[in-house]
């Protein structure tokens, strides 16, 4: 239980690089001189409880904790036009055993709100950085 508390506090740096803070709608450019508006995915309830979410499941696997392996896992996935996780992969990895956890994490979260397009749900691609580093007891 101590690990997972220690572990959990460990994994609060992501980085949703499809996900503009607060999901503020952004205006681009579709071509032609017409503006657009968009809205990226949002987990439900907003970047604090994807921190919660992530911290109440991720699980530092025991071998990989014992070995001291750690790093940042990029796990890609696409949130659709109903919000659901679609196509979720390892984009780049560190060891099997992360990859998977992160991996597991990803693919057991509710769905999201979708982003849109013009007003319009819109399918969109979602980057999602995980951190594993070994708690400072385990390091010695």
């Amino acid at each position: 239980m101590k690990f997972r508390l220690l572990t959990a506090i460990l994994f609060i740096p992501f980085l949703g690089i499809a996900q503009d803070e607060n999901s503020k709608p952004e205006t681009v450019k579709a071509g032609f001189g017409v503006s657009v508006v968009q809205v990226q995915p949002e987990f439900p309830g907003g970047t604090d409880s994807l921190q919660s979410f992530l911290k109440s499941n991720l699980r530092y696997p025991d071998s990989a904790k014992y070995n001291r392996i750690q790093g940042r896992v990029y796990i890609g996935f696409l949130v659709d036009k109903k919000g659901k996780i679609k196509e979720a992969k390892v984009l780049n990895g560190v060891n099997e055993l992360l990859d998977n956890e992160a991996l597991r994490v990803v693919k057991m979260m509710p769905d999201w709100k979708p982003g849109t397009a013009g007003g319009s749900p819109t399918s969109v691609q979602y980057i999602l950085p995980v951190d594993f580093i070994v708690p400072k007891d385990n390091q010695n």
